[in-house]
């Protein structure tokens, strides 16, 4: 009787092996949302971690989970792990892909498992209002015979997770912002300090009055670095040390990018600075000066989505001379340290 049971139990074992070998390796789970707001909105905050935790479906799961983010700011190369109670367990993410403003890829390892899996957003116009968000899970379950038949109930559980972290999504994004910042693509930079020769001004807020006063003050620069020999080695730039559109003030550090090495008179009314070195968004600016308060609006739109500090001054370089290129091609660069 006794062997009958073990040759039974034996027999039920390899069954089951069988089966679970039969079982798809590969297994996809995925829910939609509509949510109303642009696709740059919502991609800002999922191209990152910054704001994961405020409508994760884990993060109220677990109060005390530990988290730690590192990495990149945001895109690729940002990181997160966690650790928590046996209903969160741990684990890792990290994006591996971003194509703004439509598709993040995430690799996500949990505690436990051997083989990573890839985590999806896919945004796109919704039918009628909106942006269709898709979060998709594509779980690689390997040879192990459990998690393939842990597979079987991955739609059911990871599922009701995904669809309860985009509600929270979908409430999270509507409350926020809507400024469109589509149009805005820029660059994670990160930036070496260079030499400038720099001279502080103020004016008021006026474009025309900003670029007669830039002008006096690069051509103060100018002189000073021909008589100590020093050559330019780069465009113009400002650095905005306080803008006060209501009170009609803006002030600055207009500067001329010199070599590392240069020298000037220590009674000379221009000195030499380091400029910022560290992360800052690069941005390029094209059309008239006139504009450039629309092209900040949109950057400041950009880092509330991301969650970005500010790290330090923001500054202007002025690759084109106004005067030799129509104003709609002009192009300015601008840099936001950023944190």
């Amino acid at each position: 009787m006794i062997r009958n049971l073990v040759v039974g139990l034996v027999i039920l074992l390899v069954v089951l092996l069988v089966i679970a070998f039969m079982l798809p390796s590969n297994v996809q789970v995925s829910r939609s949302i509509v949510i109303n707001s642009s696709p740059s909105n919502i991609f800002g905050v999922v191209d990152g971690f910054r704001q994961f935790d405020r409508w994760s479906p884990w993060a109220a799961k677990d109060p005390g989970m530990k988290v730690q983010i590192s990495g990149a700011l945001y895109g690729v190369g940002a990181h997160y792990e966690w650790s928590g109670n046996k209903t969160v367990g741990s684990g890792s993410q990290e994006i591996i892909e971003s194509t703004p403003y439509s598709e993040v890829k995430i690799r996500v390892l949990f505690g436990g498992f051997d083989q990573p899996n890839i985590a999806v957003f896919s945004l796109e116009p919704a039918a009628v209002q909106g942006t269709k968000v898709t979060w998709a899970l594509h779980a690689n379950l390997g040879a192990n015979p459990i998690w393939r038949y842990f597979g079987l109930m991955m739609d059911r559980t990871v599922g009701a997770d995904y669809k309860r972290g985009l509600a929270d999504l979908k409430t999270f994004i509507e409350r926020q912002s809507k400024t469109d910042f589509g149009a805005l693509h820029p660059e994670l930079a990160d930036l070496q300090a260079q030499t400038i020769a720099y001279i502080p001004g103020h004016s008021s807020t006026d474009i025309d009055v900003i670029g007669k006063v830039l002008g006096e003050a690069y051509g103060k620069i100018g002189t000073s670095m021909k008589a100590a020999g020093l050559k330019m080695s780069g465009a113009p730039l400002a650095i905005t040390t306080k803008f006060d559109d209501e009170a009609n003030i803006y002030e600055f550090d207009a500067g001329i990018p010199v070599d590392g090495d240069a020298k000037l008179p220590a009674d000379s009314p221009v000195k030499l600075m380091q400029t910022y070195a560290g992360p800052a968004l690069k941005v390029l600016h094209k059309g008239p000066y006139s504009k450039l308060p629309d092209t900040y609006s949109l950057i400041d739109a950009f880092k509330r989505s991301y969650a970005l500090q500010d790290n330090g001054n923001s500054w202007e370089q002025y690759v084109d001379d106004p005067s030799t290129k129509p104003a709609a091609e002009v192009e300015t660069l601008i840099f936001v340290p950023v944190k």
